[in-house]
């Protein structure tokens, strides 16, 4: 065993995931005396992920030196600030039920107490603890037992104590279903389609010397091309072209769009690009450790709308092919996600059950919906981060951040 540095091992776990599924906590801090505990609370806010610090009292200027040295870098991480108000529903928001940590008569053990999920935690003053009318403004209130002699916890290890164990049952309360059986989308997902496609319009370019018929660049027709050919796949999806149709007019599409009207041309370019794309190897980062992860845990699965001849060649060439127990594709159900059919069919070919299985995939629309529809749960591979609308179990930015959900 080495030493890993912390940013390293939690960029692979990325337990900030948990915040897809609740939200983020606030601290509240009753008239602080001492900076190093204004401090404290600062990088313990910043390392929960919590949105704010409020810190009850005057703000005294003399003092904030202090606090931002004690703060370390979380002083400009997180939002905190100083409030004199005493109502505390006019600093917390709406909806967020409020949680003092402090030995009162109605106060019950942390340990056997369901936390809320949108949590604002109080913590009273080092002296005086949190006063009786703040108390009462409160909708918890919990203590932390302490079985050492001396029978206080420092203001700042409380609130600490606090957030973690509100962080653990969190964690359990949204801890996945035992899954067996991992369903994977292909294109975009584990194969960089993109990229792959890249390299094939470079080298397609140069074979037919697009440059020319007044093609600027292999990336320039390939910008074009892209747009189109999603407008195409969507119609495909649909049933409303064939696959013969898509293969033509998503080159001959393009084409036109130079002025160039050549029918010939453009079934010699798809060709070519069915041949080259699914034999430049490409895959999304992470996918390879990933799948090593899985597949002593797991059975592993493809399902996929791409071409049948296409996704094997994929497979077959890329390393890909050991890890998976079965490869369901649209062609061969007869219908293409988001249709829950094609779920349930590979559900069956898999000899596994809706309850027992996840899909993996990069589009909501197809993806997600469809898995959703056949009683599935899901991961959305989000690697722009871009706010997308619907209902998912899982999202994540990274391949590797799925080791932290399964």
């Amino acid at each position: 065993m080495s030493y890993l540095k912390s940013n390293d091992l939690f960029e692979k776990l990325n337990p900030e995931s948990l915040y897809r599924r609740v939200p983020r906590p606030i601290l509240i801090a009753d008239h602080l005396m001492t900076p190093d505990n204004l401090g404290a609370m600062i990088r313990l806010a910043d390392n929960i992920g919590a949105t704010e610090v409020c810190f009850l009292g005057k703000e005294e200027e003399h003092r904030l030196g202090k606090v931002r040295r004690a703060a370390a870098s979380s002083r400009d991480n997180i939002r905190w600030y100083f409030s004199e108000e005493s109502d505390l529903r006019k600093i917390v928001p709406a909806g967020k039920q409020i949680v003092a940590i402090e030995t009162a008569d109605n106060a019950t053990c942390i340990y056997d107490t369901q936390l809320p999920e949108n949590v604002a935690f109080v913590v009273g003053s080092e002296s005086y603890g949190l006063n009786e009318d703040l108390l009462a403004q409160c909708d918890q209130v919990v203590y932390i037992p302490v079985p050492g002699p001396t029978r206080s916890l420092n203001v700042s290890h409380a609130a600490a104590v606090a957030l973690f164990e509100w962080q653990r049952q969190m964690r359990e309360k949204v801890e996945p279903k035992q899954y067996k059986h991992v369903f994977f989308d292909l294109d975009r997902t584990l194969w960089d389609f993109d990229a792959a496609a890249e390299v094939a319009f470079e080298r397609i370019y140069e074979k037919y010397d697009l440059k020319s018929l007044g093609i600027p660049s292999a990336h320039e027709f390939h910008e074009v091309y892209h747009p189109l050919n999603e407008q195409l796949w969507v119609l495909y999806r649909s049933d409303q072209i064939t696959k013969d149709e898509l293969s033509r007019i998503r080159f001959l599409k393009p084409l036109e769009h130079y002025g160039i009207h050549d029918v010939e041309l453009a079934d010699h370019l798809s060709e070519d690009y069915v041949y080259w794309s699914p034999r430049i190897v490409r895959l999304v980062p992470g996918t390879m450790e990933l799948l090593d992860y899985l597949k002593p845990k797991y059975h592993l699965h493809l399902i996929t709308n791409g071409f049948q001849e296409v996704q094997h060649t994929k497979l077959s060439g890329s390393g890909l092919e050991p890890y998976f127990e079965t490869l369901t594709v649209s062609e061969e159900v007869g219908v293409k996600k988001p249709n829950p059919e094609i779920f349930r069919y590979a559900l069956k070919k898999a000899g596994a059950n809706a309850e027992e299985s996840l899909v993996i995939g990069d589009e909501m629309a197809v993806d997600i919906d469809g898995a959703r529809a056949a009683g599935i749960d899901q991961i959305l591979f989000n690697p722009s981060g871009e706010v997308v609308e619907g209902e998912r179990t899982f999202e994540v930015k990274s391949l590797l951040e799925i080791m932290g959900i399964l």
